[in-house]
């Protein structure tokens, strides 16, 4: 039984921690959102059919990714790769999961809501299932894997947003996905460096074969500079969000703190997943957040300096 919990990786589910920001942007640009405690109890269970769906997506990439997998390293001892488990289970659990995931939305959330999870389920399709299975393209798997960040956005939004109403801003939604995207790229750098080269990882991932080093940094300095382009727009356009200028600081040691442990002769031998969990992008990543909270629920303006 282990064995299949652990196919469905809740170790993941810190990843929609991500909803919270959805949360926060409603809350601060819809007029009378918050309703106390009845908001945080709607927020808290929006978690719940999320990470429902996360974990359907997860064992269809074992399942799918199990040839490969004996390819890699350490991924070759997952329960399907390695035989612990048997693949017809996995697909009835699957099943399981998929349906509780959007009886919970359809019981408890606004059609909006489900729109999101269908988005967030159909993402995981896109990326596993040929065609197109778009993490065998480079570049495009980063994209297509970074669209779950402003999937969850839309989840966090319209856990608390009305139905029919308005969408979050693009500018926001741009700048997660561009967040998202910094990310998934210091994964497949991680990824890159960990196998050993362009050669070994082709033959885990088609898309690893066709990225280099100089490459994947390159595409992570571009990414980081459109996060901040697009959150400098939204900042310019929302006065809601202009207490926000005063995160950057923050915002960008916890990026420094990514880029150095990622190009580090450690980080050089981690896993992605490992890779994130280093002290210090925890610490600062989680600063940010809390920083980036504070700022959006104050009512003060703080930067009369910055916009008189």
């Amino acid at each position: 039984m282990l064995e299949y919990i652990k196919t469905a990786r809740p170790d993941h589910w810190l990843k929609n921690v991500f909803i919270l920001f959805g949360h926060a942007v409603a809350v601060v640009l819809i007029p009378g959102a918050w309703h106390g405690k009845a908001t945080l109890s709607m927020a808290a269970l929006s978690l719940v059919p999320a990470c429902l769906i996360a974990s359907a997506n997860y064992i269809l990439n074992e399942i799918l990714d199990a040839p490969f997998d004996r390819l890699h390293p350490t991924k070759k001892d997952r329960g399907v790769a390695a035989g612990r488990v048997r693949v017809p289970v996995l697909w009835a659990f699957m099943a399981v999961l998929t349906v509780a995931g959007f009886g919970l939305s359809l019981m408890f959330f606004n059609p909006g809501y489900t729109l999101s999870l269908t988005m967030l389920l159909a993402s995981g399709l896109v990326y596993n299932v040929p065609p197109p299975r778009m993490k065998d393209r480079a570049w495009w798997d980063v994209i297509a894997e970074s669209f779950n960040n402003p999937i969850r956005l839309w989840l966090g939004w319209f856990a608390l947003a009305p139905w029919p109403g308005p969408w979050p801003p693009l500018m926001v939604v741009l700048a997660w996905w561009s967040f998202g995207a910094l990310l998934m790229t210091g994964k497949r750098y991680a990824e890159f460096r960990f196998i050993g080269g362009q050669e070994k990882s082709g033959l885990y991932r088609k898309s690893l074969g066709t990225y280099t080093e100089n490459s994947l940094i390159t595409a992570m300095i571009t990414y980081a500079n459109l996060f901040c382009f697009c959150t400098g727009l939204a900042i310019a356009g929302h006065a809601e969000f202009r207490n926000l200028v005063l995160v950057f600081p923050v915002m960008a040691l916890a990026i420094i703190a990514y880029f150095r442990h990622a190009m580090s002769e450690t980080g050089a031998r981690l896993e992605p997943e490992q890779l994130l969990r280093n002290p210090w992008i925890i610490i600062w990543t989680l600063a940010a957040a809390a920083v980036t909270l504070a700022l959006l629920t104050t009512k003060q303006n703080l930067t009369k300096w910055a916009f008189p």
